[in-house]
C-alpha cells in the first residue's frame, strides 16, 4: 500500500491559529491586555435593598451564586473595598479563579444568581477598570520579545487609551484632556519608576523566555500596574519574588491604596499576606458546597481563628549516622570561584562548618540556587567537600518527571540524591508516612501522582523520605518552607533543629528565620544562626559575603527600607 503524501502542519491549524501567527507583536501584547483588563459600566444587577447593604463598593455581590463551577459557589456576600487589601484563601481546586473570572465577567464566569454591581470608579472614567495578574496567560505569546519591547508596547497601549487634543476645541471637552493628560503623565512615571524600583532595567534586553521565575513576575506584575486599575486581581503577584522585592510590592500597595484602588490577594507567602491582608475571603468546600466567607479582620487575626489541618501529627525523626567528624569545615571554595549559568564569577567563599545552620540571603539572580546545587553535587570541582560528607538537596522546583511521577518514583529520585546505596525500600517510606499519620484516608499512597499533593505536603513528603535514608549529615534546602501555613511550617522547623549535622538553606520565609534564630535545636546551643549574603556590587560582580547582623534581623531592615523606597512612587 502506498504511503500518502502528509500535508503540511498548517494545513491542520484553525483559522483562529493562522491569525495570531501573523499577528504582530503589538497585536499579540494588546490582546493579552485586553483579556486581563477589562472595563465594565457601573450597574447594579438584582434588589435594591441588597445594594443598600453593600454602598458604593466597586464590586459587591450579596445572595449570590457562581455556576460554572461543580458544585456552584454560593456567595452569601461579597464586597471589594476602595482602598483596601483583601486576601483570597482557600484550598487548591476550591475555586479561587472561578471566583476571579466572575468578578472580571469572564470565561464564561458571572454572577448569574442573586444580586450583584459594579460602582463607578476612582480614576474618574465612565467604566470600572478590572486588573489581574496572572503572569503565564500574560507572558506565554512573547517569548521571544524582549522585556523593553514588551514595556514599550504596553505603555503606548494603555497610553492611547487616553486620547488629548488640544486643537479641536469644538469637539474635545478641556476637562477630559486634562484628566487624559494626567492619566497619560501617570502611566509613564509608573513605568519608570517602577522599571528602576524592582531592578528591571537589569534585564530588559532579554527576551522572556531568557527570564527567571522572578524576573516574569516583575515584568507581569509592570503589564498589569500600569492599566490605571480601579481594582487590581493579584493572582500569586509573590511567585519567585526575593524577599527585598516582595517588601517592595508591600509599600507599592500602599500607594495604590491611597489612591483609592481596592487589591486582592492570592499568595503562598503567608507573611505576606499577614503585612497587606486587611480583609479575608475564604473558599471552603464542605458537605458537596461551596462558600464564600468575608471577615472584615486582617489576615493574621483570621488565621488565628481558623485551626489549620495538621498534614503531620508525630516529629520527624532522622536515622542515625556513622560515626563522622562533627566539627571543623565541610566545605571550601577558595578565593576565586566561577559556578556555571550563574553570576556568581571569582568570588571568595567562606567555608561552611560542620553543625552549623547557614542561611544563604541575597536579591534574586545573585545565583544562590546554582551554588546550593554546587553543595549538592558530590562530583563539584567549584566547591570542594570534606571526604565522606553526604548531603540531602531539596531543591526549590521539582523537576518535571517527578511532578508527573508517583510517589514511588519521587522516593527514589531523593534517595539517588541522599545515599544511591541505601537499600532502604519504598515500603519503609510507607510505614514512615503511617507513622507521622500523613496522608490519612489515602489509600495507595505510593502509587498517587506527586503533582496531586499540594506544595506543602510535597515538601513534608521530601522530609520524610529523607529522614530514613542512612547517613545524611548536612542537609541543603531551598525554600523549605515555601506553601506552607504556619503549623506546617513548625514541623519543618522541628526537623531541623532535631537533625543532629549542618543545614544550609535559602529562605525568604521571616517565620521560619525567626523560629530558628530563638532556638536553633540542642546541638547547636549557644552557636546561632549564620547569615551569609550574596550582593551585587556596582559593576555588577556577585561578592558571596559572612554578616555580622542575623539573617531575621537583616532581613526585617531589607523589608523597612524596601517598603519605604516603593511608597515614593506616584500611581
Amino acid at each position: 500500500m502506498k504511503s500518502m503524501n502528509r500535508p503540511p502542519e498548517s494545513a491542520f491549524q484553525t483559522p483562529s491559529q493562522e491569525r495570531r501567527e501573523k499577528e504582530s507583536t503589538r497585536e499579540k501584547i494588546e490582546r493579552c491586555l485586553q483579556s486581563h483588563v477589562v472595563d465594565i459600566k457601573p450597574k447594579w444587577f438584582g434588589d435594591e435593598k441588597h445594594r443598600a447593604m453593600v454602598g458604593s463598593n466597586p464590586v459587591a455581590a450579596v445572595e449570590s451564586s457562581i455556576h460554572r463551577c461543580d458544585p456552584p459557589l454560593h456567595v452569601p456576600k461579597l464586597t471589594i473595598e476602595k482602598g483596601k487589601v483583601s486576601v483570597l484563601v482557600g484550598p487548591n481546586g476550591a475555586g479561587k479563579s472561578t471566583l476571579l473570572d466572575a468578578i472580571m465577567r469572564r470565561r464564561h464566569a458571572d454572577f448569574d444568581s442573586g444580586s450583584h454591581g459594579y460602582s463607578e470608579g476612582v480614576h474618574g472614567k465612565e467604566t470600572l477598570r478590572i486588573s489581574r495578574l496572572d503572569q503565564e496567560e500574560l507572558l506565554q505569546e512573547v517569548k521571544d520579545v524582549s522585556t523593553k519591547e514588551v514595556l514599550e508596547h504596553v505603555k503606548e497601549f494603555f497610553i492611547s487609551q487616553f486620547p488629548v487634543d488640544w486643537e479641536d476645541w469644538e469637539n474635545t471637552d478641556p476637562d477630559t484632556n486634562e484628566k487624559n493628560e494626567a492619566a497619560k503623565t501617570r502611566i509613564e512615571t509608573l513605568l519608570s519608576q517602577a522599571v528602576k524600583l524592582f531592578d528591571v532595567n537589569l534585564f530588559l534586553d532579554r527576551k522572556v523566555s531568557e527570564l527567571s521565575g522572578g524576573e516574569r513576575t516583575k515584568l507581569s506584575l509592570l503589564m498589569v500596574l500600569a492599566s490605571e486599575p480601579d481594582v487590581l486581581l493579584l493572582d500569586e503577584p509573590t511567585n519567585h519574588l526575593d524577599l527585598e522585592s516582595i517588601a517592595k510590592l508591600t509599600g507599592l500597595f500602599d500607594s495604590y491604596k491611597r489612591a483609592g484602588v481596592g487589591i486582592v490577594n492570592v499568595s503562598h507567602v503567608e507573611w505576606f499576606l499577614d503585612m497587606v491582608g486587611e480583609n479575608t475571603l475564604e473558599i471552603g468546600l464542605k458537605n458537596g458546597e461551596r462558600t464564600v466567607t468575608q471577615s472584615t479582620s486582617p489576615h493574621k487575626t483570621y488565621k488565628k481563628r481558623e485551626a489549620p489541618k495538621e498534614l503531620i501529627r508525630e516529629p520527624i525523626i532522622w536515622e542515625k549516622t556513622p560515626t563522622k567528624p562533627t566539627t571543623g569545615s565541610i566545605f571550601e571554595g577558595g578565593d576565586s570561584i566561577t559556578v556555571p549559568n550563574s553570576p556568581i564569577k571569582k568570588a571568595v567563599l567562606p567555608s561552611i562548618s560542620a553543625g552549623d545552620i547557614t542561611v544563604l540571603s541575597g536579591q534574586n539572580g545573585t545565583g544562590k540556587t546554582r551554588l546550593m546545587e554546587q553543595f549538592a553535587n558530590p562530583h563539584s570541582k567549584i566547591v570542594h567537600r570534606s571526604e565522606r560528607v553526604q548531603t540531602a538537596y531539596m531543591p526549590q522546583l521539582w523537576p518535571e518527571e517527578i511532578m508527573k511521577g508517583d510517589i514511588t518514583n519521587f522516593f527514589h529520585w531523593v534517595k539517588e540524591h541522599c545515599n544511591p546505596h541505601s537499600d532502604v525500600a519504598p515500603s519503609r517510606l510507607q510505614k514512615e508516612l503511617q507513622r507521622l499519620e500523613f496522608g490519612t484516608g489515602r489509600k495507595n499512597i505510593l502509587q498517587q501522582r506527586f503533582e496531586e499533593f499540594s506544595g506543602g505536603e510535597q515538601r513534608l513528603l521530601w522530609f520524610a523520605a529523607a529522614s530514613i535514608i542512612e547517613g545524611t549529615d548536612t542537609l541543603i534546602l531551598d525554600e523549605p518552607s515555601n506553601h506552607m501555613d504556619e503549623a506546617t511550617m513548625m514541623k519543618v522547623v522541628e526537623a531541623i533543629r532535631n537533625f543532629p549535622g549542618a543545614v544550609i538553606l535559602s529562605t525568604h520565609d521571616l517565620r521560619l528565620m525567626e523560629a530558628l534564630e530563638k532556638n536553633p535545636g540542642r546541638t547547636r546551643e549557644g552557636v546561632g544562626v549564620r547569615n551569609i549574603k550574596l550582593e551585587r556590587t556596582k559593576d555588577g560582580r556577585i561578592e558571596i559575603n559572612p554578616q555580622t547582623t542575623s539573617p531575621l534581623e537583616d532581613a526585617k531592615r531589607t523589608i523597612e527600607q524596601s517598603s519605604k523606597q516603593a511608597k515614593r512612587v506616584k500611581v
